[in-house]
């Protein structure tokens, strides 16, 4: 994981799409991660107050979230979510399943979506229940795997924001 902090640097030194090219398509971001749990420790019941809380989180503490590193994704790319070590968005909580999710990248189409795999608790697009269905993800929507959100950006909206946050930041003066 990279934070805010490390990513602002990068994206300062990089054009849009060398930045696309060194992180992928899209992006996942999240509050740090609480306390870690034994991989293979039953499931444990989602709060709708965390998956609450959690959203609210990741819109006002930018600068305080991390952002995960996903493997090259290229043409038409599956990645699994869950607890197990083997899954591409390994999320070390209780509250996610060993197999929860599945994100799917088309380049082609410039799109991902995502599908619960017949997870404890489910997975949410902006608080809303996913079920069965498979759902096209867009800029800027909030996902949740049990008490676990990210926001999902498109890369090119990382970069951008992070300019837009630093050249908004209050320079210092000496003397």
């Amino acid at each position: 994981m990279l934070s805010i902090q490390e990513l602002r640097a990068l994206g300062a030194s990089l054009s849009s799409g060398a930045f696309r090219r060194q992180l992928g398509p899209f992006v996942l971001i999240q509050r740090p991660p609480g306390r870690t749990t034994e991989v293979l420790a039953p499931t444990r019941v989602a709060s709708p107050e965390d998956i609450e809380r959690g959203m609210v989180s990741l819109l006002f503490e930018f600068e305080d979230l991390l952002v995960t590193t996903l493997p090259p994704l290229v043409g038409s790319e599956e990645l699994a979510v869950g607890r197990l070590p083997d899954c591409e968005l390994m999320i070390d909580d209780a509250s996610v399943s060993k197999r929860h999710a599945v994100l799917r990248w088309n380049e082609p189409e410039r799109r991902c979506t995502v599908r619960d795999v017949g997870s404890t608790n489910g997975t949410f697009l902006n608080a809303s229940s996913l079920g069965t269905r498979e759902a096209t993800l867009k800029d800027g929507d909030i996902l949740s795997f049990g008490n676990v959100q990210f926001w999902y950006l498109l890369t090119e909206t990382l970069h951008a924001r992070l300019a837009s946050s630093r050249s908004a930041r209050p320079h210092s003066r000496n003397g």
